[in-house]
């Protein structure tokens, strides 16, 4: 798995030292990413658009130094975030990088949640091979009913639709 790849590649209104840590993250330079991701998250206030993005950036490479306090700082930031999956997979990464695989998957749920579209979480949920619910959640997963329903939710199947509209 490729924790260091950013998800999005818009920079245009993002400062300067947060442009420089991603492309020392990319890099593989972790010291000198914490150092300008810290900067970029120093130069924000709470209400900043950027502030938990940058915040949670700097989390990362903090936990990718060797700095336990990084996870902390994610997990802190992700408690309050409502709008950036970023946030979210940041979060996971750290995460995995603990080699806490059950709170991995609790990120990538609720930033999943927050934004179903965002390719990082999507991509990360399945390089992991998270399981979907199962449709009967009261019959065990082996179920035949369970694993034709799941069956036809994948591919597609919506009830009440018939083949002839295709």
């Amino acid at each position: 798995m490729a924790p260091l790849q950013p998800v999005y590649e818009d920079f245009s209104t993002c400062c300067t030292d947060f442009v420089e840590g991603i492309e020392y993250l990319r890099d593989r330079a972790i010291p000198q990413a914490v150092e300008r991701f810290q900067l970029a998250y120093q130069s924000v206030g709470r209400n900043d658009i950027y502030h938990s993005k940058y915040a949670s950036y700097c989390g990362l490479a903090r936990v990718l130094s060797g700095d336990k306090s990084g996870l902390d700082l994610c997990r802190s930031v992700a408690r309050s975030e409502i709008h950036d999956g970023d946030v979210f997979l940041n979060l996971a990464r750290a995460e995995w990088f603990h080699k806490n695989r059950k709170n991995t998957v609790v990120a990538l749920k609720k930033g999943l949640q927050i934004d179903n579209r965002h390719p990082g979480l999507r991509l990360m949920r399945e390089q992991l091979g998270i399981r979907q619910r199962c449709p009967l959640p009261f019959l065990p997963r082996s179920h035949k009913l369970n694993q034709a329903l799941g069956k036809l939710m994948r591919n597609g199947y919506q009830a009440g639709t018939d083949s002839t509209d295709i």
